[in-house]
Parts: structure tokens; C-alpha cells; sequence
């Protein structure tokens, strides 16, 4: 288009393709590549139907996440890496549920500014957080607590980068497997009564911890959690709401974020469809479904 992006973040990239750099794109940092990742296989908990929608050749290579930079754009590399955002917790199966360790979720990150200046620097962290129909199975096992760390580390990795100046600028973005508010009836609270409230490992976990009563509070405390760390604890803004971008999930509500460490001015925000929505009859959004999410381009005016 006219205004093509400076910056592409991926989630649940192939670490062994590289997809964009043919149309003028740069791989910067790939979570496989530095060692932050984990199979196909073991991302999805080894689940048979769902390997079963994908080439058998990639069960075994990593999936992560990734950052390009467009080639000949108005930025200046300075530095990138990846770190480990979950915790070492072991996911307890019963009720037919895959048991084992919790899979791996990392944050990459690549500092930038303008050419020829000290500073402003942008650090543009990309990351994909714990949750999504595997994971939301286990959410009465500290789930909630541990949604709500996985920004928080990315945050005090920012607040604690060497050399910091206190007009850079932080953008945490990524795909949260949840909407910033839980509201009944809502997409989350159908999901809770379609999807989690009746299953076995579920009520298990209920039962187990005395918690029947309280499931579904108990719920959207887990979803919400995240944004209780990047808002309530640490005061950094949404970039950008539903009823302004529209929904980035195939299932009708916006699950993929953008968050600034101060108040910027948000140049636009847009919707680019890859996915059609499931559900409701609706009309197709694309003739060209690459994936089950929409992406959001957005455009910020950094200095």
C-alpha cells in the first residue's frame, strides 16, 4: 500500500520459513532461532486432531515468534533478543486433558530510533501469551496468576533496559487470547458456558479446590488478568478498542492488543483481514483465509 509497515510481528511463525523477507522484509529476531521455543507438536500438547490440519512435516519445527523490519525504512537497528515469559508449572490432566509441563511462551523484542539521533529509542516487543483452548482447560491451576506475570515480565524487562532514557518508548503487542473486558452475556462468557463450564477436567479442578460456585468469576479473573498487569500495575495504554479496529478472532471479538508505555498519538488503526468469521452467517471478509486471526496495522506518532 502507500504506507507500508516499518515493523512486522508474528506469532506462531515456523522458525524454519521465512514468508515476508521475498516482498522486502528483514527476519531481525526469531524466538526459535534463539533457542526460546517449541515444537508444533508440543505447543498444541500433542493434540491428534489438531496435528491432523497441518503437513506432518512440521510437527516437529518450532513455532514462535518473530519480528521483520522492512528494508530502506526510516528506522535504525540497535538491538533485539528474546526471553522466556511463562513458568516452569506442570498442568495436571485428568478429565481426558493432555498433562504436563506448561508449553513455552517468549517475548521477542528489536530496539530502534532514527538515524543520525540518540534518542528517542522504540522497543517493539512482540509476544503470545498463555491461554487458548488447550490452556483455558486448566485455568483453576494458577492459570490466572500466571497470565497476569507473563506481562508483567515483558514490562520490567522494559523498565529495566540498559541504557534507558526516559522518553523511549515501549510498544507490547501480541496475541492475549482474551478481550480487555469480560462481560455477561459476552464472546468470553459464551465461551465459559459453551466450552469450559461442562468439562470434566474442569469440574475436576472445581471440585478439587472448592470452587464450584465461583467458576465462572473465577474465569474472568484468569482472562482479564493480563490487562490488570499492563494497566492497573504498571499504567500503560491500549493502543486501540474493538468498536475502533473491529474483531481480530475468527470467533466475533478482538483478542490481539497493542499497548504504549506513555501516551502516544495513534496516527490510525486498522483491520487487515486474513480470516472470516465462524460463526453467525456473516459475510466473508476475505476471499483469502491465510490463518484464523486478523492482523492490525497500526501507525504511531513516535517523535
Amino acid at each position: 500500500g502507500d504506507r507500508p509497515p516499518d515493523i512486522i510481528c508474528v506469532q506462531e511463525g515456523l522458525a524454519s520459513r521465512d514468508v515476508i523477507s521475498p516482498v522486502g522484509f528483514t527476519k531481525i529476531v526469531c524466538a526459535g532461532q534463539r533457542g526460546i521455543a517449541q515444537s508444533v507438536r508440543e505447543m498444541v500438547y500433542s493434540d491428534a486432531p489438531t496435528l491432523k490440519g497441518c503437513e506432518e512435516a512440521v510437527h516437529s519445527q518450532l513455532l514462535c515468534n518473530q519480528i521483520y523490519m522492512r528494508e530502506g525504512c526510516s528506522w535504525q537497528f540497535v538491538d533485539s533478543g528474546a526471553i522466556q515469559i511463562s513458568s516452569d508449572l506442570l498442568l495436571d490432566g485428568q478429565g481426558g486433558r493432555a498433562e504436563g509441563p506448561l508449553a513455552i511462551r517468549s517475548m521477542v523484542w528489536v530496539k530502534l530510533r532514527r538515524p543520525g539521533t540518540s534518542g528517542p529509542c522504540v522497543y517493539v516487543m512482540c509476544t503470545h501469551i498463555t491461554g487458548g483452548r488447550f490452556e483455558d482447560q486448566f485455568f483453576v491451576q494458577q492459570l490466572a496468576h500466571e497470565r497476569f506475570q507473563q506481562p508483567d515480565r515483558i514490562i520490567n524487562f522494559f523498565n529495566e533496559r540498559p541504557e534507558a532514557s526516559a522518553d523511549d518508548v515501549g510498544i507490547l503487542l501480541g496475541d492475549f487470547n482474551a478481550t480487555t473486558e469480560y462481560t455477561s452475556p459476552g464472546p468470553m462468557s459464551g465461551y465459559f458456558k459453551a466450552s469450559i463450564a461442562k468439562s470434566e477436567g474442569v469440574i475436576s479442578d472445581a471440585v478439587r479446590n472448592g470452587v464450584e460456585t465461583n467458576l465462572e468469576e473465577l474465569f474472568k479473573e484468569y482472562m482479564i488478568s493480563p490487562f490488570k498487569a499492563i494497566q492497573e500495575k504498571h499504567g500503560w495504554t491500549m493502543a486501540y478498542t474493538q468498536d475502533e479496529v473491529g474483531v481480530t478472532s475468527g470467533f466475533g471479538h478482538l483478542i490481539d492488543h497493542m499497548a504504549l508505555s506513555c501516551p502516544r498519538n495513534v496516527v490510525s488503526a486498522e483491520t487487515i483481514y486474513f480470516t472470516n468469521q465462524k460463526f453467525g452467517d456473516q459475510p466473508r471478509d476475505t476471499e483469502l483465509p491465510l490463518t484464523d486471526h486478523n492482523s492490525v496495522k497500526a501507525i504511531f506518532r513516535i517523535c
